[in-house]
């Protein structure tokens, strides 16, 4: 796995935004439909059923890709989500492929977003904390509330409230009312100097520091010292034993953002679409407004001193091969058709309004930056899941998002909100069940259990699942049953 491993030419214009108005998924004749990207099909080549260069898989059926060309489209009729060529693909069928790889989005998506924050170091917040979830897909569904994974250690100073579970490797400290409706673990020492409650099972591997039981644990507390049972309310009882806390973010397999990029770049549909390279650099100091078919783009960049507008009207994929860097208003939008996975190979700079994803469909948008320094320093209205492992997340001004965050470091000096989109891990993807793994964090259902023979399968017991799901009768992981 890698990381975790028509339309219309854009007119340069001045004195007025740059406009791309185009529609997506005409069909062409047989023999018709060009290779995308790395150029046109080469001599005694003939593209296949659909439309464009297909990115991974078989050629389609009645046209062979020549030499030098990307391999035609297929119409997919296997069902093999690697084989939806571009008509497929425009008409939401199957997953999105990588180029070059057995991977799609999608499984990279599911992988990665369990969390509504997740930090692979620590969490200091000193202001107001609030969690919860919804799923864009099914409004009838149970809810697991929204999850918190801490790899170092978390500090709260105000008052909170995750309505998931918290996870903890380190020690954590809590100054204010604290409130946990799943699973509470803590692997070093919990201060507790404010009422606090665990709605569930609670477990602590160091030592409770607290001066009049302040913590409250609605079931059952797990600790390996005695003396920490006289130190909070245990309405479940304790077990005193060896506890086994888990490390909650996967920080040391992190997502190939630079190696996607570079397969985009290799394969895409911007010749076929008209979408330049630098259509997003070329003319830094103008207001800049696209409308993208739905496609796989690759561009040189995002940057601008005024204001840049990017419409998708279908499916997308974004390869941003460098930086992004924005001093007007950034806004990426999304129809109703519309998803996206963005991927950023750089930094990003966004320091004025930022509106990026649809809220009411988070699991839509997926955003992975490959860089250190992630500066979001103006508004941000973010309805997608944001992946920036190598790059702090340091809010000076309230944030609130809609989906998740997945953040080298979290720091919050204001109110900080994630309203978890459950959706994101039933998105579409394309890896086969019994595939080779390391640890959980390479399999997804049906098998999302790593076997010890380094095969994936069905679980048997919650620990066989990435936290914090867990396992079902069926051998399958999910989020948590709400409470």
């Amino acid at each position: 796995m890698m990381g975790h491993k028509t339309l219309f030419s854009l007119l340069a214009l001045v004195g007025v935004p740059t406009v791309l108005a185009a529609a997506c998924g005409s069909s062409g004749a047989g023999g018709t439909g060009a290779a995308s990207g790395s150029g046109a099909a080469g001599s005694g080549g003939q593209a296949g059923a659909g439309v464009g260069g297909e990115f991974v898989g078989s050629v389609g059926s009645g046209g062979a890709a020549g030499a030098g060309g990307a391999p035609s489209s297929s119409s997919g009729a296997g069902g093999n989500p690697l084989d939806a060529g571009l008509e497929d693909f425009c008409m939401g069928k199957g997953a999105i492929p990588i180029p070059n790889s057995g991977e799609c989005t999608g499984d990279i998506g599911k992988k990665t977003f369990l969390f509504a924050a997740c930090s692979c170091t620590g969490f200091d917040a000193n202001n107001t904390i609030v969690t919860d979830s919804f799923s864009s897909i099914d409004p009838n569904k149970p809810l697991a509330g929204g999850s918190i994974g801490v790899n170092g250690n978390y500090s709260a100073q105000a008052a909170t409230s995750i309505k998931g579970a918290l996870l903890v490797k380190g020690s954590m400290s809590t100054t204010n009312q604290h409130d946990v409706v799943q699973e509470l673990q803590c692997g070093g020492n919990a201060t507790i100097s404010h009422v606090a409650l665990a709605q569930s099972n609670a477990t602590i591997g160091g030592v409770v520091n607290s001066s009049n039981k302040e913590l409250t644990i609605q079931g059952k507390l797990f600790t390996p010292l005695a003396d920490n049972t006289s130190k909070v309310n245990a309405l479940g009882g304790s077990v005193v034993g060896p506890v086994d806390i888990e490390t909650p973010c996967n920080c040391d397999d992190p997502v190939d953002v630079a190696g996607i990029v570079q397969a985009f770049g290799g394969t895409n549909d911007n010749d076929e679409n008209g979408v330049a390279a630098d259509v997003l650099v070329a003319n830094p100091s103008m207001p800049t407004e696209i409308t993208l078919p739905c496609g796989r783009y690759f561009l040189s960049g995002i940057k601008s001193d005024s204001t840049v507008t990017v419409h998708l009207t279908g499916r997308t994929v974004l390869a941003i091969d460098g930086d992004i860097a924005v001093a007007g208003k950034l806004t990426i939008d999304l129809t109703d058709a519309a998803e996206l996975d963005l991927f950023v190979k750089g930094n990003v700079a966004l320091t004025n309004q930022a509106a990026i994803g649809a809220i009411t469909r988070p699991a839509a948008t997926r955003v992975y930056i490959g860089g250190a320094q992630v500066a979001l320093a103006g508004e941000l209205v973010l309805g997608a899941n944001l992946y920036m492992p190598n790059a702090a997340l340091q809010a000076s001004n309230a944030l609130e998002i809609y989906g998740a965050v997945f953040a080298k470091s979290i720091a919050t000096a204001h109110q900080f909100k994630v309203h978890y989109d459950e959706a994101i891990i039933t998105i579409a993807g394309c890896q086969p069940p019994d595939s080779a793994c390391t640890d959980c964090h390479d399999c997804v259902n049906p098998t999302p259990a790593c076997g010890p023979g380094g095969t994936c399968g069905p679980c048997s017991t919650d620990k066989d699942c990435c936290p914090p799901l867990v396992c079902t009768p069926n051998g399958t992981c999910v989020l948590p049953p709400p409470k």
